[in-house]
């Protein structure tokens, strides 16, 4: 039976804190005296009439999966959409409000209270302003704005952000994916309502660190507008970055002009081979959409007796002014109050001949290659930070390897096997929507 022809809605709801709100990504509180630019949740529904997808990226550092979980359930009730067919991701930007508590920094009170019923409601506005579309696909290639962070020093060491031109710096230790993907989505006239990115590339910053920001994820959504000079919805899902950033360590350190050049130039980078991506793609009106949702298990690691010890040891002191041995003591204690393992979703989505694959996490790069190689679809996205927050996901060689990814901490906290079985499961689950 001949899937009938696409339906399309696209919104975006505001979520920027309040001033006085902390702001998440580093390790301590930073505090919001101002906004750069407003924070948003971004939603594409798609509806073939036997079907319906939402997807939705926010301009968060991450959502726990109590918040993902509300804003699901608002949607299924308001909108009729289960949660295995909503995919709800975060950008992670460093310059938003804490969602939770990591390191030295606390979740925002009440700010998920604000946050989730807006989620919902971009989805739900999306689907108010479903009407016939027409769907393409593609991918194209920028690899010169990411770079792995992780580099191998002369002592045989490897460590993160060495710094530029480090003299005992040898080589990265990982790779980066340079893919950029695309969903573009128009009306049957060719006006467009949405674009879905994919770029594994961690937030480049820009912003003093007292001002809320959505990074370069926004700019690279305005200036795709710009480019097509016309407005619509864009939605940047990040990709496998967890050991990926916009340094490159080998060379000089950048001089910026200003303040937002170097989001500003990955944004228009990124953008311009969006579009060269958009001019080469075919519309088709009629797509399958389908979707899968697997709960894994994964342990959650804990200290060791020695370290237990010193952090009970340790003084009493305000967590401002920890340094970061102590911050990790701290987390020590944190983490003996966690429970035992975890569950988590892997999720597989299908438009057309498009997989989209889903992982909590700010998963390591190796992971998302891995994920598309196996793939049999004509182009696949694999977006991190989706549907829950399990921290730092590195490879078996990275937790060999150590650095600052793998230390114990709620930002990196499940045993090292807990990386493998996500991307197995991505890959069955892709598999599964894409038969042979």
């Amino acid at each position: 039976m001949p899937e009938e022809t696409l339906r399309a809605g696209a919104s975006l709801s505001n979520i920027t804190p309040a001033l006085g709100s902390a702001l998440s990504g580093s390790f301590h509180p930073r505090y919001a005296e101002d906004v750069e630019d407003d924070l948003h949740a971004r939603a594409l529904v798609l509806d073939n009439g036997e079907k319906r997808l939402a997807l939705v990226v926010c301009d968060l550092i991450c959502l726990p999966r109590k918040a993902v979980d509300a804003a699901k359930a608002r949607i299924a009730e308001r909108c009729g959409i289960p949660p295995e067919a909503v995919m709800i991701s975060c950008t992670h930007t460093h310059s938003g409000p804490a969602t939770c508590g990591l390191l030295g920094t606390d979740e925002v009170p009440g700010y998920l209270d604000f946050a989730v019923p807006r989620i919902a409601d971009a989805v739900e506005r999306a689907c108010r302003r479903l009407a016939p579309a027409r769907v393409a696909w593609g991918a194209g290639c920028e690899p010169g704005l990411v770079f792995n962070r992780r580099y191998r020093m002369k002592d045989g060491s490897v460590r993160m952000n060495p710094g530029y031109l480090h003299p005992d710096l040898v080589e990265p230790v990982g790779p980066t994916d340079p893919e950029v993907g695309a969903l573009f989505v128009e009306t049957l006239e060719g006006r467009p309502i949405a674009v879905l990115a994919n770029y594994a590339l961690h937030y480049v910053g820009g912003a003093p660190g007292t001002s809320v920001s959505a990074d370069y994820f926004a700019r690279f959504g305005q200036a795709l507008q710009r480019m097509r000079g016309e407005s619509f919805v864009v939605l940047l899902g990040n990709g496998c970055c967890g050991d990926v950033n916009n340094c490159n360590y080998r060379g000089p350190a950048p001089t910026p002009a200003y303040r937002w050049e170097r989001a500003d130039r990955a944004a228009n980078l990124l953008a311009a081979e969006v579009m060269k991506v958009w001019q080469r793609c075919s519309f088709r009106q009629e797509v399958a959409l389908d979707c899968r949702l697997e709960e894994v298990t994964a342990a959650v690691r804990q200290p060791d007796a020695e370290t237990l010890a010193k952090a009970r040891a340790m003084p009493p002191k305000p967590v401002s002014d920890m340094d970061r041995d102590e911050l990790y003591l701290r987390e020590a204690l944190i983490m003996t109050q966690e429970p035992p393992e975890v569950r988590t979703p892997v999720q597989a989505l299908r438009v057309g001949d498009l997989g989209i694959a889903a992982l909590s996490g700010e998963i390591f790069c190796q992971f998302g290659l891995d994920i598309k190689a196996a793939s049999r679809f004509e182009t696949t996205m694999v977006i991190e930070l989706a549907n829950d927050y399990t921290g730092y996901i590195p490879t078996l060689a990275a937790f060999e390897e150590g650095g600052y990814e793998t230390w114990l901490a709620r930002s990196s906290k499940l045993e090292p096997a807990a990386g493998p079985r996500m991307a197995e499961t991505a890959i069955r689950l892709l598999a599964e929507l894409r038969p042979a």
